[in-house]
Protein backbone atom coordinates (compact mmCIF):
# COMPACT_ATOMS: atom_id res chain seq x y z
CA UNK A 1 0.00 0.00 0.00
CA UNK A 2 1.05 3.61 -0.45
CA UNK A 3 1.36 5.96 2.53
CA UNK A 4 0.24 8.85 0.29
CA UNK A 5 -1.23 7.76 -3.03
CA UNK A 6 -1.07 11.26 -4.54
CA UNK A 7 2.71 11.43 -4.16
CA UNK A 8 4.15 7.96 -3.58
CA UNK A 9 3.74 4.71 -5.45
CA UNK A 10 3.47 1.61 -3.26
CA UNK A 11 6.69 -0.28 -2.47
CA UNK A 12 6.55 -4.01 -1.96
CA UNK A 13 9.35 -6.02 -0.31
CA UNK A 14 9.96 -9.75 -0.03
CA UNK A 15 9.67 -11.27 3.44
CA UNK A 16 12.79 -10.87 5.58
CA UNK A 17 15.29 -13.70 5.71
CA UNK A 18 14.78 -16.29 8.47
CA UNK A 19 17.89 -15.17 10.39
CA UNK A 20 18.54 -11.58 9.26
CA UNK A 21 16.81 -8.48 7.88
CA UNK A 22 16.07 -7.75 4.26
CA UNK A 23 18.70 -5.06 3.54
CA UNK A 24 18.22 -2.41 0.89
CA UNK A 25 20.32 0.63 -0.03
CA UNK A 26 19.43 4.05 -1.37
CA UNK A 27 21.96 6.08 -3.38
CA UNK A 28 22.08 8.94 -5.86
CA UNK A 29 24.34 8.60 -8.90
CA UNK A 30 25.48 10.72 -11.82
CA UNK A 31 24.40 9.75 -15.33
CA UNK A 32 27.78 8.03 -15.79
CA UNK A 33 27.35 6.02 -12.59
CA UNK A 34 29.47 7.99 -10.07
CA UNK A 35 28.21 7.87 -6.48
CA UNK A 36 30.93 9.51 -4.41
CA UNK A 37 34.60 10.46 -4.09
CA UNK A 38 37.07 11.59 -1.45
CA UNK A 39 36.18 15.13 -0.48
CA UNK A 40 38.73 17.83 -1.28
CA UNK A 41 37.32 20.00 1.51
CA UNK A 42 34.25 20.86 3.54
CA UNK A 43 32.49 22.37 0.53
CA UNK A 44 33.19 19.45 -1.79
CA UNK A 45 29.89 17.60 -1.34
CA UNK A 46 29.43 14.70 -3.81
CA UNK A 47 25.67 14.47 -3.23
CA UNK A 48 25.14 18.16 -3.94
CA UNK A 49 27.33 18.00 -7.04
CA UNK A 50 25.62 14.88 -8.39
CA UNK A 51 22.22 16.46 -7.75
CA UNK A 52 23.32 19.46 -9.81
CA UNK A 53 23.43 21.89 -6.89
CA UNK A 54 19.71 22.66 -7.18
CA UNK A 55 17.75 21.00 -4.38
CA UNK A 56 14.51 22.64 -5.56
CA UNK A 57 14.29 20.62 -8.79
CA UNK A 58 11.19 18.43 -8.97
CA UNK A 59 13.40 15.40 -9.56
CA UNK A 60 15.45 16.11 -6.44
CA UNK A 61 12.28 16.67 -4.39
CA UNK A 62 10.96 13.33 -5.65
CA UNK A 63 14.28 11.75 -4.63
CA UNK A 64 13.93 13.17 -1.11
CA UNK A 65 10.37 11.86 -0.91
CA UNK A 66 11.57 8.41 -1.97
CA UNK A 67 14.34 8.55 0.65
CA UNK A 68 11.82 9.31 3.41
CA UNK A 69 9.47 6.59 2.10
CA UNK A 70 12.27 4.04 2.25
CA UNK A 71 13.10 5.09 5.80
CA UNK A 72 9.45 4.77 6.77
CA UNK A 73 9.45 1.18 5.47
CA UNK A 74 12.45 0.24 7.61
CA UNK A 75 12.84 -0.97 11.17
CA UNK A 76 16.39 0.44 11.12
CA UNK A 77 18.33 2.99 9.06
CA UNK A 78 22.10 2.52 8.88
CA UNK A 79 25.14 4.57 7.83
CA UNK A 80 28.89 4.26 8.00
CA UNK A 81 31.08 6.36 10.27
CA UNK A 82 32.51 8.43 7.38
CA UNK A 83 29.03 9.39 6.22
CA UNK A 84 28.29 10.59 9.74
CA UNK A 85 31.53 12.61 9.79
CA UNK A 86 30.69 14.19 6.43
CA UNK A 87 27.11 14.91 7.55
CA UNK A 88 27.32 15.39 11.35
CA UNK A 89 23.66 16.43 11.61
CA UNK A 90 22.44 13.24 9.95
CA UNK A 91 19.43 11.51 11.52
CA UNK A 92 17.79 8.76 9.49
CA UNK A 93 14.12 9.49 10.10
CA UNK A 94 11.11 10.28 7.92
CA UNK A 95 9.56 13.08 9.98
CA UNK A 96 11.74 15.95 8.71
CA UNK A 97 9.87 16.37 5.41
CA UNK A 98 7.07 18.88 5.19
CA UNK A 99 3.84 19.39 3.28
CA UNK A 100 2.08 16.73 5.32
CA UNK A 101 4.15 13.86 3.95
CA UNK A 102 5.96 13.29 7.24
CA UNK A 103 2.64 12.85 9.02
CA UNK A 104 1.40 10.45 6.32
CA UNK A 105 4.58 8.37 6.66
CA UNK A 106 4.18 8.28 10.45
CA UNK A 107 0.61 6.99 10.09
CA UNK A 108 1.90 4.41 7.63
CA UNK A 109 4.53 3.19 10.11
CA UNK A 110 1.91 2.91 12.82
CA UNK A 111 -0.36 0.90 10.52
CA UNK A 112 2.54 -1.50 9.90
CA UNK A 113 3.13 -2.00 13.62
CA UNK A 114 6.55 -0.33 13.59
CA UNK A 115 8.06 1.88 16.30
CA UNK A 116 7.61 5.62 15.76
CA UNK A 117 11.23 6.17 14.70
CA UNK A 118 13.54 3.67 13.01
CA UNK A 119 16.51 2.39 14.97
CA UNK A 120 19.72 4.14 13.94
CA UNK A 121 22.66 1.83 13.16
CA UNK A 122 26.19 3.18 12.71
CA UNK A 123 29.10 1.04 11.47
CA UNK A 124 32.47 2.10 12.91
CA UNK A 125 35.40 -0.25 13.17
CA UNK A 126 37.47 2.21 15.21
CA UNK A 127 34.69 3.59 17.41
CA UNK A 128 35.97 7.10 16.79
CA UNK A 129 32.60 8.82 16.73
CA UNK A 130 31.42 12.16 18.09
CA UNK A 131 28.90 11.08 20.73
CA UNK A 132 27.69 14.68 20.99
CA UNK A 133 26.32 14.52 17.43
CA UNK A 134 22.52 14.85 17.14
CA UNK A 135 22.05 11.19 16.24
CA UNK A 136 23.31 10.26 19.73
CA UNK A 137 21.58 13.03 21.71
CA UNK A 138 18.10 13.28 20.16
CA UNK A 139 15.42 12.11 22.64
CA UNK A 140 13.49 8.92 21.79
CA UNK A 141 16.08 7.94 19.17
CA UNK A 142 17.66 4.52 19.78
CA UNK A 143 21.17 4.04 18.34
CA UNK A 144 23.22 0.87 17.82
CA UNK A 145 26.92 1.01 16.92
CA UNK A 146 28.47 -1.98 15.16
CA UNK A 147 32.18 -1.98 15.96
CA UNK A 148 35.23 -4.00 17.05
CA UNK A 149 36.66 -4.88 20.45
CA UNK A 150 38.94 -1.80 20.52
CA UNK A 151 36.08 0.34 19.18
CA UNK A 152 33.77 -0.86 21.93
CA UNK A 153 36.32 -0.02 24.62
CA UNK A 154 36.80 3.47 23.20
CA UNK A 155 33.05 4.10 22.96
CA UNK A 156 32.45 3.01 26.53
CA UNK A 157 35.32 5.21 27.71
CA UNK A 158 33.67 8.14 25.93
CA UNK A 159 30.32 7.56 27.61
CA UNK A 160 28.28 5.42 25.22
CA UNK A 161 26.59 3.58 28.10
CA UNK A 162 25.54 6.85 29.78
CA UNK A 163 23.90 7.87 26.50
CA UNK A 164 22.11 4.51 26.27
CA UNK A 165 23.87 3.70 23.01
CA UNK A 166 23.97 -0.04 22.31
CA UNK A 167 27.31 -1.42 21.15
CA UNK A 168 27.51 -4.62 19.09
CA UNK A 169 30.97 -6.13 18.69
CA UNK A 170 31.39 -7.60 15.21
CA UNK A 171 35.11 -8.38 15.20
CA UNK A 172 38.30 -8.38 17.24
CA UNK A 173 40.32 -5.92 15.18
CA UNK A 174 38.18 -5.30 12.11
CA UNK A 175 34.64 -5.91 10.89
CA UNK A 176 34.81 -8.68 8.31
CA UNK A 177 32.05 -10.40 6.35
CA UNK A 178 31.34 -12.96 9.09
CA UNK A 179 31.09 -10.21 11.70
CA UNK A 180 28.72 -8.20 9.52
CA UNK A 181 26.49 -11.21 9.00
CA UNK A 182 26.51 -12.03 12.71
CA UNK A 183 25.72 -8.45 13.74
CA UNK A 184 22.71 -8.30 11.40
CA UNK A 185 21.49 -11.62 12.73
CA UNK A 186 21.63 -10.04 16.19
CA UNK A 187 19.70 -7.01 14.91
CA UNK A 188 16.96 -9.39 13.80
CA UNK A 189 16.96 -11.63 16.87
CA UNK A 190 17.47 -9.06 19.63
CA UNK A 191 15.94 -5.88 18.17
CA UNK A 192 13.27 -7.23 15.79
CA UNK A 193 14.83 -5.57 12.74
CA UNK A 194 13.12 -7.13 9.73
CA UNK A 195 13.93 -4.46 7.14
CA UNK A 196 17.06 -2.31 7.14
CA UNK A 197 17.64 0.74 4.95
CA UNK A 198 21.35 1.49 4.42
CA UNK A 199 22.18 4.99 3.19
CA UNK A 200 25.93 4.49 2.74
CA UNK A 201 28.64 5.38 2.49
CA UNK A 202 30.60 3.63 -0.21
CA UNK A 203 32.77 1.48 2.06
CA UNK A 204 29.73 0.31 4.01
CA UNK A 205 27.83 -0.69 0.88
CA UNK A 206 30.87 -2.46 -0.53
CA UNK A 207 31.27 -4.36 2.75
CA UNK A 208 27.62 -5.41 2.83
CA UNK A 209 27.87 -6.49 -0.80
CA UNK A 210 31.07 -8.48 -0.11
CA UNK A 211 29.31 -10.22 2.80
CA UNK A 212 26.45 -11.18 0.46
CA UNK A 213 23.78 -9.41 2.52
CA UNK A 214 22.98 -6.36 0.38
CA UNK A 215 19.70 -7.50 -1.12
CA UNK A 216 18.59 -4.61 -3.31
CA UNK A 217 19.59 -1.08 -4.27
CA UNK A 218 17.44 1.94 -5.12
CA UNK A 219 19.44 4.21 -7.44
CA UNK A 220 18.40 7.75 -8.37
CA UNK A 221 20.25 8.69 -11.57
CA UNK A 222 20.59 12.41 -12.34
CA UNK A 223 21.44 14.12 -15.63
CA UNK A 224 24.76 15.41 -14.27
CA UNK A 225 27.99 14.06 -15.76
CA UNK A 226 30.87 13.75 -13.28
CA UNK A 227 34.37 13.71 -14.70
CA UNK A 228 36.25 11.03 -12.71
CA UNK A 229 39.67 12.57 -13.39
CA UNK A 230 38.65 15.68 -11.44
CA UNK A 231 38.21 13.78 -8.16
CA UNK A 232 40.13 11.35 -5.95
CA UNK A 233 39.01 7.87 -4.91
CA UNK A 234 35.94 7.88 -7.14
CA UNK A 235 33.31 5.21 -6.44
CA UNK A 236 30.58 4.09 -8.82
CA UNK A 237 27.45 2.00 -8.50
CA UNK A 238 29.26 -0.97 -10.06
CA UNK A 239 31.26 -1.37 -6.84
CA UNK A 240 28.03 -2.09 -4.95
CA UNK A 241 26.89 -4.72 -7.43
CA UNK A 242 23.74 -2.87 -8.48
CA UNK A 243 23.97 -3.45 -12.21
CA UNK A 244 25.02 -7.06 -11.61
CA UNK A 245 21.56 -7.60 -10.18
CA UNK A 246 18.14 -7.63 -11.81
CA UNK A 247 16.40 -4.38 -12.74
CA UNK A 248 12.92 -4.78 -11.29
CA UNK A 249 11.56 -1.20 -11.57
CA UNK A 250 12.30 2.02 -13.42
CA UNK A 251 10.52 5.33 -13.68
CA UNK A 252 10.63 9.11 -13.93
CA UNK A 253 8.62 11.99 -12.58
CA UNK A 254 6.42 13.83 -15.05
CA UNK A 255 7.74 17.19 -13.83
CA UNK A 256 11.45 16.40 -14.32
CA UNK A 257 12.58 13.90 -16.91
CA UNK A 258 16.22 14.43 -16.01
CA UNK A 259 15.98 12.17 -12.97
CA UNK A 260 15.69 8.41 -13.49
CA UNK A 261 14.69 6.10 -10.63
CA UNK A 262 15.84 2.47 -10.74
CA UNK A 263 15.47 -0.48 -8.39
CA UNK A 264 17.95 -3.35 -8.64
CA UNK A 265 17.37 -6.71 -6.96
CA UNK A 266 20.73 -8.26 -5.99
CA UNK A 267 19.59 -11.27 -3.95
CA UNK A 268 16.51 -13.23 -4.92
CA UNK A 269 14.09 -14.29 -2.21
Amino acid sequence: MSPDADRLAPLGFPPPWPARPWIYANVIASRNGIVTWKRAGAHDDPVRAIAGGDFTRPGRLADLQLMRHLRACADAVSVGAQTLRDHPDFIGTHEDIGDGLGEALSRFRASQGRRRLPLQVVYSGSGRLDLDAPIFTTPDLAVIIVTTDPGARLLRARGSEERSVTVLVAGREKIGPAGLIRSHERLAAEFDVRYLDCEGGAMTLESLRAAGILDEIFVTVTDVHVEPSEHAAVKGIVSFGAEAGRLIAEGRTAADGGYLFRRWRVNER
